[in-house]
């Protein structure tokens, strides 16, 4: 089953039971490309899925390839840890990335997951059976959580279950927060909890309610219980739409913001933001890349009641975080170092072809351009051969010298598209034009 046809994803527990700081686009991705490989798991260790179905499921642009590379690579940096609450009754610890390598290459990507956890993921004893229809229609990355991990108890023959008690601490850990966030338990409860089982409520057929526990004088310890409900049409004002808004649109919406505001910001991009506080041209990839950055921020921001807000603030008038922009420059740098060593390997096979090609139709060159060898070391290997031919067809390093010379002195305007359009895409992707 392609991934198109496939609706439905069997996620381990380990890989529902998730302590990192995720956003709702990442972790649908990774929903996504695990039931892409589902039917591999047992056979083989790297799965494929063309970038346009990916985005497509993702409901994203395709053509911004970019960000789909820093979302697997923030993949790569998310560790999973086994048992988080201690659904097994073995006791057993592990911890893996959640994606162990990813490549993208001519419209495919390529990807791996950690031999520890792949064991895992097909087929395992404790398991979730997730609607990959519904976790698109999540607009917070907290619902999304909170269903996975509600439904990880879910009992199918009883249509209902509960999950054990959880300690504010753990649950924190599961949503992506840190220990400190929210320390007040009334904003915790008001800006996240109430929130993401309000949604979970309005646009499933499940209904969710939370039970408290106190210790003492502080409430310690949450329980969730979910229950099947009759099937409800999904109504256009319950859940707008979301697939033919452009990828700026669909990020904000995904983060909580409202529809008819996400589209002014994608209608208006840079016009948008303060005029005073623009950053200097080419500071960003694209008006999408600035949106993604302050989407991430509100994330990580301490205190914040109204996190719609906030991110709209946070557009507008252009807010820093250091950190959060040194991880993202050190991201993108990464990106950058991929594409070009992938450009350059390109680039040389294409290179070296045409330049067998020359050689075959006039082997003289071969000659003309070992006549131009200046290394003493390259000349002596040389003559241990009969022909400066003999020399080039063994390879190594005089082969490559002999290259290097018909590249740059006879073989110039044979190369001249490869290299201008090799130089063009160097430039682009350093950043140097537009």
């Amino acid at each position: 089953m392609n991934l198109a046809e496939r609706n439905e994803l069997i996620k381990a527990s380990p890989a529902i039971q998730v302590q990192s700081k995720m956003t709702l686009l990442q972790r649908r991705a990774w929903n996504v490309l695990l039931a892409n490989a589902y039917d591999e798991l047992p056979n083989t260790d790297i799965y494929r899925v063309s970038v346009a179905e990916l985005a497509a499921k993702l409901g994203f642009n395709s053509k911004n390839e970019n960000y789909l590379k820093e979302i697997l690579e923030t993949l790569v940096d998310c560790k999973v840890k086994w048992n988080v609450l201690g659904k097994e009754k073995e006791e057993e610890w592990g911890v893996a990335v959640l994606l162990a390598s990813a490549d993208i290459k001519n419209g495919i990507c390529t990807y791996g997951f950690a031999p520890h956890l792949r064991l895992k993921l097909h087929n395992p004893r404790i398991y979730a059976k997730l609607n990959l229809r519904l976790q698109n229609r999540f607009k917070s990355q907290y619902a999304l959580v909170l269903w996975e991990v509600c439904f990880d108890y879910f009992d199918a023959d009883r249509d209902q279950g509960e999950t054990p008690f959880i300690s504010i601490e753990t649950f924190k850990k599961l949503m992506g927060l840190g220990k400190n966030d929210y320390p007040i338990f009334s904003e915790f409860n008001r800006s996240v909890i109430k929130p993401a089982v309000k949604e979970i409520n309005e646009l499933t057929n499940y209904h969710v309610e939370v039970e408290q526990k106190r210790i003492g004088r502080s409430i310690a310890e949450l329980k969730f219980r979910i229950k099947r409900v009759k099937q409800i049409p999904l109504q256009e004002s319950v859940f707008p739409d979301i697939a033919n808004l452009p990828p700026v649109a669909i990020e904000l919406v995904q983060a909580e913001i409202d529809r008819k505001m996400a589209q002014q910001i994608a209608d208006a991009e840079w016009d948008f933001v303060n005029p005073q506080k623009l950053s200097p041209p080419g500071t960003y990839a694209d008006f999408l890349a600035y949106i993604a950055e302050k989407i991430e921020m509100s994330l990580f921001a301490v205190g914040v009641k109204n996190r719609a807000g906030y991110i709209i603030e946070a557009i507008r008038e252009n807010y820093q975080d250091p950190e959060i922009q040194k991880q993202r420059e050190v991201r993108a740098e990464k990106v950058r170092e991929k594409e070009l060593e992938d450009l350059t390997a390109e680039f040389r096979i294409k290179r070296d072809s045409l330049l067998r090609q020359a050689v075959h139709a006039d082997p003289e060159l071969v000659e003309q351009a070992a006549e131009k060898i200046t290394s003493y070391i390259l000349r002596e290997r040389l003559l241990e051969h009969d022909t400066a031919m003999a020399a080039y067809q063994k390879g190594g390093m005089v082969k490559a010298e002999i290259d290097g010379i018909l590249a740059a002195e006879f073989c110039q305007e044979l190369l001249a598209p490869v290299v201008s359009a090799y130089e063009e895409e160097k430039a682009r992707i350093l950043g140097q034009v537009a």
